[in-house]
């Protein structure tokens, strides 16, 4: 068994969202893990999938007989490369499970909504021969989940939305003004610091500060382009009236010290689904990394008969 530490992350949920920031950073780091917590050894392919004259990065990983999506959230430089840390990460629902893990397009258009959003995540999963799936959004993959259960209703077999809303509450308008603002300043230093400090525990960055100072270092006016374009359509994002329509299976996780959306995202969806809804109350926004026992959550509801 995987040492824990922080908070309770593995050494493979450690580096999923931290490891983009050392490889672009050429961070040579040790943790003092024993040998038996080292990665596991899952392979990972990644698909530069062609799209309206870009690409969108899927990773793909896992020998399951059931397909699973993961969407993933809003972030400043993506994970591109990062597939093996990826798949070790999600080692314990690759057994199971055929994964996915879509990110967004490289190049993003001017006024490209959610709805654009989820649509590209429908086509390219057509595109690589995926029917049907269980789907997983994150955050801003959350809202892109919801959207893709009520225009594909036959595509998706049962939802999970981690960390996210239907609408945007007053926590997510500050924290995205106030990314918004570094962005247009292309201020990636200011940009990541205050990622860093809306998405993660406070436990979590007081244990990796040492890192901290070359981590915000990370990136470029052009990923500030692009963060703002993908940031854009948060500001008025509200499928509040619309959201009962879906009618798959649905568990909705949140925390109670969600710094970004707040923990009424999660409430708010799960009393218009009258769904399942299971709240933690010591992490953060970044609970599908820090929460140690998140991957039994998602297996127990996905294994669940319904």
């Amino acid at each position: 068994m995987r040492e824990q530490f922080i908070s309770g992350l593995s050494y493979n949920d450690f580096a999923t969202f931290f490891m983009p920031f050392f490889a672009k950073c050429d961070i040579i780091f040790y943790c003092g893990f024993q040998e038996d917590s080292v990665l596991e050894n899952i392979k990972a392919e990644e698909i530069k999938i062609d799209i309206d004259g870009t690409y969108m990065n899927v990773i793909r990983f896992g020998n399951g007989n059931e397909n699973l999506i993961i969407i993933s959230g809003l972030t400043v430089t993506g994970l591109e490369g990062q597939g093996e840390a990826v798949a070790n990460a999600y080692s314990a629902l690759s057994r199971d499970y055929r994964i996915c893990l879509f990110e967004r397009k490289k190049d993003i258009p001017e006024n490209y909504s959610h709805e654009d959003m989820a649509e590209d995540v429908f086509r390219c999963s057509q595109l690589i021969g995926i029917e049907s799936a269980f789907v997983y959004g994150v955050s801003q993959g959350g809202m892109i989940g919801e959207l893709l259960a009520l225009s594909h209703p036959d595509f998706v077999k049962k939802l999970i939305l981690c960390s996210s809303s239907c609408r945007i509450t007053e926590k997510l308008e500050k924290a995205s003004n106030e990314w918004r603002m570094y962005a247009q300043e292309k201020d990636i230093v200011a940009l990541n610091r205050s990622f860093f400090k809306y998405v993660y525990s406070p436990a979590f960055l007081e244990s990796v500060k040492e890192m901290l100072p070359a981590l915000e270092m990370v990136g470029s006016a052009r990923d500030c382009e692009r963060f703002l374009r993908l940031l854009e359509p948060v500001s008025d994002f509200d499928i509040s009236g619309e959201l009962n329509k879906i009618k798959c299976p649905v568990l909705v996780i949140g925390d109670a010290n969600d710094a970004v959306i707040g923990p009424e995202g999660s409430y708010q969806m799960a009393e218009i689904l009258k769904c399942d809804l299971h709240m933690y109350d010591c992490y953060s926004h970044a609970v599908y990394d820090e929460a140690p026992d998140i991957k039994e959550v998602i297996a127990g509801f996905l294994k669940r008969p319904d």
